[in-house]
């Protein structure tokens, strides 16, 4: 683990941060860019269409998942 400036930090365990890529020693999952951690959840929220949409096919989703528990 590096110090608190750096770049790459892994999705599931924030405190693993190293300046360069690499994988997260825990978990094994590759480290991303910190800034890119919500990027597509800023995305998302920065357009209500694209919001709505998502909202409306996971609404879709399950109640699919619904009828086919039944």
């Amino acid at each position: 683990m590096a110090s608190s400036d750096a770049a790459y930090i892994c999705p599931m365990h924030p405190a693993v941060r190293q300046a360069t890529p690499g994988t997260c020693p825990t978990c094994g999952m590759a480290l991303v860019p910190e800034r890119a951690r919500f990027r597509l959840l800023r995305h998302m929220v920065g357009s209500p269409l694209h919001l709505f949409v998502m909202i409306a096919a996971m609404l879709v989703l399950m109640a699919l998942a619904m009828l086919l528990m039944r």
